[in-house]
C-alpha cells in the first residue's frame, strides 16, 4: 500500500502541506541552504550548509513519504 502510494505521489509530483516543503509554506518561496546545529554539552552553534540542488529534492521526498506513511498507518489503525 505505501508502495503504490508513494509511486502516486511522487510521479504526480504534489507536495504535502504541513511539512515546510510547499511553496506558502517556504520562507519568501526559498530553501534556507544554511542551518545552524548545536553540538555538546557546551552548546556551541556551528553553521551548516544545505545546498538547495542536492537538498530541496530529498527533502519533498522525505515530505511524500512521510506523509503517505502517516495516511497509510491511520488507515490500518
Amino acid at each position: 500500500m505505501f508502495e503504490s502510494g508513494f509511486k502516486l505521489l511522487t510521479e504526480s509530483g504534489d507536495l504535502p502541506s504541513g511539512y515546510g516543503v510547499t511553496l506558502d509554506e517556504l520562507d519568501g518561496d526559498r530553501f534556507d541552504e544554511a542551518e545552524e546545529i548545536i553540538i555538546g554539552r557546551n552548546r556551541q552553534s556551528f553553521p551548516m550548509a544545505l545546498p538547495s540542488q542536492i537538498w530541496k529534492p530529498r527533502t519533498e521526498l522525505w515530505a511524500q513519504g512521510l506523509y503517505v506513511m502517516t495516511s497509510v498507518l491511520s488507515v490500518s489503525l
